[in-house]
């Protein structure tokens, strides 16, 4: 068995990666910046078995001991909105995070680096996010080629712990044949978080595999791997828009009927 190391593991998608390993019996340490995920182990009994910190990506001395041991990396940090204030820009937070670590592992022989990318520009965020994704894609390419590395392209991913994105992945399924954005078509449709988590460990532990995959590449590998079940993924659905919608439409009737009686 492996030992993966998680940037962002008490993230929405680090978080369930690290359950995959853990669940397939490797070992797992992970960090973010406020260290422990909130998940009670009385629920989740697998976040025992992880060694979790408090630690910021950018402060290397912080979570470099982690790295000893290491079979690979599993880069997950990102951020879709930008605070240039406080130092969060696309640039520095999806891109500069994963160089800094890409260097951290070959200097500690870390063996392969996982990087969590995306296909497309997901809707109303700006272009500088993917630019900077893409940029981080090359450095690893072309600044470390000691590592292999594997990128993962997914659009949407959801997840019941993730509000909201099962709606948004059912409403991006039904506007497929539209094709109004790309999260909307057949090779940028929306993932479920199980089959992203699994396809990420298997390309960590898998010594042949590197480079790029696709939207239909992490589905059928989250299918086909064993790592989970394919019958009890996160499912899309419509039931809370068309709640709201409903709620809404009845509130409107209700406060017609006072109005006019």
């Amino acid at each position: 068995m492996a030992k993966l190391v998680v940037l962002g593991g008490n993230g929405f998608i680090g978080t369930e990666i690290c359950r995959v390993a853990v669940q397939n019996g490797h070992e797992v340490a992970a960090f973010g910046r406020t260290g422990r995920p909130a998940l009670t182990p009385a629920r989740h009994p697998w976040t025992q078995d992880v060694e979790w910190r408090a630690a910021d990506v950018f402060a290397p001395d912080t979570w470099r001991d982690l790295l000893d041991g290491a079979d690979a990396v599993v880069h997950t940090i990102a951020t879709l909105r930008e605070r240039p204030r406080d130092d969060v820009t696309f640039d520095r937070v999806n891109a500069e995070s994963a160089l800094l670590a890409a260097e951290a592992a070959v200097a500690a022989d870390v063996d392969a680096f996982v990087f969590l990318s995306v296909r497309d520009k997901p809707p109303l965020v700006p272009y500088a996010f993917l630019s900077a994704k893409r940029r981080a894609e090359r450095g690893l390419r072309e600044d470390y080629p000691s590592l292999r590395t594997v990128t993962l392209r997914p659009n949407l991913v959801y997840g019941d712990r993730k509000t909201g994105t099962p709606t948004l992945a059912a409403v991006f399924n039904q506007g497929q044949e539209l094709r109004l954005h790309p999260y909307a078509s057949t090779e940028g449709r929306p993932l479920p978080v199980e089959f992203v988590a699994a396809a990420a460990v298997q390309a960590a532990v898998t010594s042949t595999m590197d480079g790029i995959l696709t939207v239909p590449q992490i589905e059928d590998m989250g299918r086909t791997s064993g790592l989970v079940d394919p019958d009890a993924v996160s499912t899309p659905t419509l039931t809370p828009l068309l709640v709201g919608l409903g709620g809404t439409a009845l509130g409107a009737w209700l406060l017609r009927r006072w109005w006019t009686s």
